[in-house]
């Protein structure tokens, strides 16, 4: 969440008219994440988000997929936000230009950083868990928009300038694509060597995931929501929520979170044994998002560029193959 466009109150103001949600008091901008533009908007109804989605990341033509998801989600068990009609039968409408939304407010909040422990973790894997499961029976695909290709895109793009950031990197990066390349797990392998695809939210970041009295309570931001290996979805999960505010890894938090998780969704061998690989994969698909962030930031947007230095330290942790070892 960020924002890059912005409205006024006669603009948000004449789009609500179309929406039985009330009158507008206020909106506010919404300054965490990266990718669309959101504002909280107050009305003498209650509190929903507005959503306007960027071109830099979001295609269009995926947000009925992001939407059918999210609300199958909703329908099998997992709390998810609405995406509201207006009286029309639109969910998805135009403001300033962009395709935008307006969604329901969920109870909850997110977990800072500084605070999250393998209790907390515990709960998100038991909710990644039950959420592989509900999805098994979503038809709706939609290919991985970040998968490997496009790494080797933003790779490409990035160059030498991750020299701008440290030393050595591009080098590193141009390994790293490599031995991707080699040993990145193939859609549609058959016998033992098959990883179970479905429909995977592919962002769960802690500011993606709500909690109350310790739990998980919601998701949000099905914007990266693709058709992919859940074993991915769990490496990126990994390494969002299983290493410290000093980027260490923290083995309670890792064995807390695998352990509510298998428990629910019973993981098969080849799962484990990609576990490292997708780990690797998953961190340098954040590295290569926040070098282009880095590189590109412009001061005049609320956002503040994520720092890249954190994804490559839990990339090297990976390379080292220090992730604990994998279940038979």
């Amino acid at each position: 969440m960020a924002v890059y466009t912005k409205i006024n109150d006669s603009q948000l103001s004449d789009f609500l008219k179309d929406y039985d949600i009330g009158k507008l008091k206020s909106f506010e901008g919404i300054a965490q994440g990266v990718s669309n533009t959101n504002y909280h908007i107050f009305t003498d109804k209650g509190r929903y988000i507005l959503t306007l989605f960027e071109e830099r990341r979001v295609d269009k033509d995926s947000l009925p997929f992001f939407f059918a998801f999210s609300n199958y989600l909703a329908k099998n068990g997992i709390t998810t936000p609405k995406t509201l009609v207006d009286k029309y039968g639109n969910s998805i409408k135009s403001l300033a230009g962009k395709p935008a939304a307006i969604l329901s407010f969920l109870q909850g909040r997110d977990i800072p950083k500084v605070q999250i422990s393998a209790e907390h973790c515990g709960s998100l894997g038991a909710g990644l868990a039950a959420m592989h499961n509900a999805s098994k029976g979503f038809s709706m695909v939609r290919d991985n928009s970040m998968g490997l290709e496009q790494w080797q895109i933003l790779a490409e793009k990035i160059g030498n300038r991750a020299e701008e950031f440290e030393q050595g990197l591009s080098a590193n990066i141009k390994q790293e694509i490599e031995f991707l390349l080699s040993n990145w797990p193939q859609k549609g392998s058959k016998g033992s060597k098959a990883l179970p695809v479905g429909a995977i939210h592919a962002d769960m970041f802690p500011d993606n995931v709500f909690f109350q009295n310790g739990k998980m309570s919601a998701v949000i931001d099905f914007y990266f929501s693709c058709t992919d290996f859940y074993a991915y979805d769990l490496a990126i999960v990994i390494n969002a929520w299983c290493f410290d505010v000093d980027n260490n890894f923290s083995n309670h938090r890792y064995e807390s979170l695998i352990e509510a998780y298998s428990t629910i969704y019973p993981m098969t061998s080849a799962e484990w044994h990609s576990l490292t690989v997708l780990c690797r994969g998953a961190a340098l698909r954040i590295l290569l998002s926040r070098l282009e962030e880095y590189l590109e930031h412009d001061p005049a947007n609320l956002m503040t560029p994520h720092d890249p230095g954190e994804y490559i330290k839990k990339l090297h942790f990976h390379q080292n193959g220090k992730l604990p070892n994998a279940r038979p």
